[in-house]
């Protein structure tokens, strides 16, 4: 899981899903701001789905896609036909993450009106419809108070358009109950895993669960710490490498020497997580993610 709003290049992000690939791994998601959301400036800040493209062009065989895209920066109906183009252009394996925006920063900084959640959350249920139906009909013809689109879906790709739900409010809970083939938590929250798995359950969703999050790995725990000073100087955070690992720990996220790190992941899984998209704060640091695709293959 990649932040490329944080200063990577499209290159960046091409190289590192290269990379990926090359490891075994399943899936390569970045996510979709148009600012920095550490509120730095002046820094690089490539636009998302312009960067998916350049991925598709460059790899072959691993799963990629936004984590997550927000409805309100592009017209649904515009956003599924992006969508189906990429899907069916990269050989079925585009993963089409969706969310109803949070950031007002970034809406303010490029002429989009930040509207209340409650809002936000009409115009994403809106969008689902629509989107959800260009993945699966030849046809669309949808009116609804924020959105319309009557618009046949081609290209039709191979293999089906999974959607992805990112968030944990309840009102994302119950559309993704509706329309996600996986639901997405970001770590941190305690018990959001657990209510969400039981919402979806209850309304009898066959939803997988998959949680994204930072993460620190290392074969010692001096390794361990030159790799969280690494994140800590990248990202000119206010503490120090020692003060980070406390933060990461006490947020439960997967953080220590390989067999403490084993067990923590082991523990999601065994809680029912299908998936952890290990969030890549500082994606020049290849030792770690070298030492990640290691250590999963050893153990699951």
């Amino acid at each position: 899981m990649l932040e490329p709003q944080l200063g990577m290049t499209v290159e960046g992000v091409v190289e590192t899903a290269k990379r990926a690939e090359e490891l075994g791994f399943g899936y390569l998601f970045r996510s979709d701001h148009l600012l920095p959301t550490n509120d730095r400036r002046g820094i690089d800040s490539p636009e998302c789905w312009t960067s998916l493209g350049a991925v598709a062009a460059s790899t072959s065989r691993i799963r990629f896609g936004p984590m997550v895209t927000p409805v309100s920066f592009r017209n649904p109906a515009l956003l599924g036909k992006m969508a189906l183009t990429l899907h069916s252009y990269s050989g079925g394996r585009l993963e089409l993450g969706l969310g109803a925006g949070w950031y007002e920063a970034e809406y303010h900084a490029n002429g989009y009106r930040f509207p209340s959640f409650a809002e936000r959350i009409g115009q994403f249920s809106e969008a689902l419809e629509i989107i959800h139906a260009m993945a699966r009909k030849e046809k669309v013809d949808y009116d609804g108070k924020y959105f319309s689109a009557h618009t046949d879906c081609f290209p039709r790709p191979k293999g089906r358009l999974r959607l992805i739900i990112g968030g944990r409010s309840k009102a994302v809970l119950k559309r993704a109950a509706l329309y996600a083939d996986e639901w997405n938590y970001f770590t941190g929250e305690p018990g959001a895993q657990s209510r969400g798995k039981e919402l979806l359950e209850s309304s009898g969703s066959k939803a997988e669960i998959s949680e994204t999050g930072p993460f620190v790995l290392g074969r010692t725990q001096s390794e361990l710490e030159g790799h969280a000073q690494k994140v800590v100087t990248t990202h000119s955070m206010p503490y120090s490498a020692a003060e980070y690992l406390g933060r990461l720990r006490k947020n439960g996220s997967p953080c220590g020497t390989v067999d403490e790190f084993a067990e923590q992941v082991g523990r999601r899984v065994d809680s029912g997580t299908n998936k952890f998209y290990f969030q890549l704060l500082v994606p020049e640091d290849t030792a770690m993610m070298e030492l990640l695709a290691e250590t999963l293959s050893r153990q699951f």
